[in-house]
């Protein structure tokens, strides 16, 4: 870690810098003082999680210990550094080098008034990843970039009036997207008229992406573009999607599993679709983290989507990382803003591995609010449970992955305190396991279960 330090300790001439994080939820925020114990976070919601990090010397701010919950619920992360608390906050822990999950315009805008400097900003950096991340902009790119794809076109709304002619096209299932939207929002399961009614009803954007829906397991791999290419990538984690129990949406992503052995035999495949990818990202002007999904099935891995950006499985792949002596993805994408791209991850060859480390199998499950349920849930509290028996059991506080000891039925539970407001749809808490079982791990729905009892 001394590169990091050195570079935060110069930023060209301004000054020695703190690293930060801003978030919606600290779990989210959390990971890189794992590496970096200076880092600072900074989030909207309360969860006891906030109280065990300061235990352990991290420096958090949370906006509804300085707000009221309901106001600060449905704020963004530019939303929570333009409050006056959270500039007051800044200014006594600052200058701050400021990373967040989704830059805009606005957020830089919102660190400009603070002492500090957005990492993974600036204009050719937005343009570059919104063009990526746009479902109905990737057909061409993909296409472009020789990549492995379901069959896919982007239709005008106007031309979802008859299945039939599209069942013709793309077989009988098929996966209706609208441009923008994450975590299954705008993602439509199409076996019927009547679904395709539905999607004529809810999308508001003149086209979509039609694709075939291809069969197999979900996954996602997380990467680092340089102005080169690929500079590094991370083991593959088979994504948990559409499990009713913890997302209402069908598609919806709802957690990660790292360590799935079916995926072994294709990593080298993956690894030359990843490179691509970055390759493209990289003569587009875009430098740092990106996450590609994909679906592994009869015929071998093909790509979905790619979000350039910081993902929501980044947290916990950053701890994994570590443990396995790695340097995390997250740390060089810090490294690279500040114009230190790191060593090769592949001596022997100057170039980006063709096949990931390996990392402790683990996994991660994402709680959401279901659509038709009350806004109440249990006075539970962040820290380690035990799985199994009658109710699950709180042992420990806790906040990190290290926190889980040797036994198999133990959980860390990371949720927001009771009193915080959360929407429907939206996650409200996460549970991080050893091992790779994820939504299979025996206990598990019984513990989130008893997290959203009032």
């Amino acid at each position: 870690m001394p590169a990091a330090r050195q570079a935060l300790g110069d930023m060209g001439g301004r000054g020695r810098h703190r690293p930060a994080v801003v978030a919606h939820d600290i779990w989210l925020a959390s990971g890189l003082e794992t590496v970096l114990p200076e880092t600072v976070l900074i989030c909207l919601q309360r969860s006891s999680a906030v109280d065990e990090l300061r235990d352990r010397g991290v420096e958090v701010f949370c906006l509804s210990e300085h707000a009221a919950p309901a106001d600060v619920a449905g704020g963004s992360s530019a939303g929570l550094l333009e409050h006056p608390a959270t500039i007051e906050f800044c200014r006594r822990v600052g200058p701050l080098a400021i990373m967040t999950f989704k830059p805009s315009e606005r957020f830089e805008a919102a660190v400009g008034n603070l002492p500090g400097m957005v990492i993974g900003g600036g204009r050719r950096q937005l343009t570059a990843a919104r063009s990526f991340e746009n479902k109905l902009n990737f057909v061409e790119i993909a296409k472009s970039a020789g990549l492995p794809t379901p069959r896919w076109e982007k239709v005008g709304v106007d031309e979802l009036a008859d299945y039939g002619v599209l069942a013709a096209r793309f077989g009988p299932r098929m996966v209706v997207q609208g441009a923008r939207g994450n975590a299954g929002q705008r993602t439509w399961m199409v076996a019927g008229p009547a679904d395709l009614a539905h999607v004529r009803r809810r999308e508001a954007g003149p086209a979509v992406r039609v694709a075939e829906l291809v069969g197999g397991m979900s996954f996602t791999v997380n990467a680092i573009a340089g102005a080169g290419g690929l500079l590094d990538w991370s083991l593959p984690s088979r994504q948990v999607t559409g499990i009713p129990w913890l997302t209402p949406r069908r598609l919806g992503s709802c957690g990660n599993a790292w360590g799935e052995p079916t995926l072994e035999p294709f990593l080298e495949d993956i690894g030359s679709a990843v490179g691509r990818i970055a390759s493209a990202l990289g003569q587009a002007g875009f430098r740092g983290l990106f996450g590609v999904d994909f679906v592994l099935g009869a015929g071998g891995a093909v790509v979905i989507e790619t979000n350039p950006r910081m993902v929501a499985s980044l947290p916990l792949a950053t701890q994994l990382e570590l443990s396995a002596g790695l340097t995390p993805l997250l740390l060089r994408h810090l490294l690279l803003a500040l114009g230190n791209p790191g060593e090769s991850v592949d001596p022997s060859t100057g170039g980006p591995r063709t096949r990931p480390e390996w990392l402790q199998p683990a996994s991660q499950v994402i709680i959401h609010r279901l659509e038709r349920t009350p806004d109440q849930r249990a006075h539970a509290v962040s820290g380690v449970y035990r799985l199994g028996g009658d109710a699950p059991q709180f042992l420990r506080p806790g906040a990190w992955l290290t926190d889980l000891g040797g036994a198999p039925d133990e959980a860390l539970v990371l949720v927001r305190d009771a009193g915080e407001p959360v929407s429907p749809g939206r996650e409200f808490a996460r549970v991080y396991m050893h091992g790779a079982e994820a939504e299979r791990k025996a206990g598990l729905r019984e513990l989130v279960e008893f997290l959203r009892q009032s």
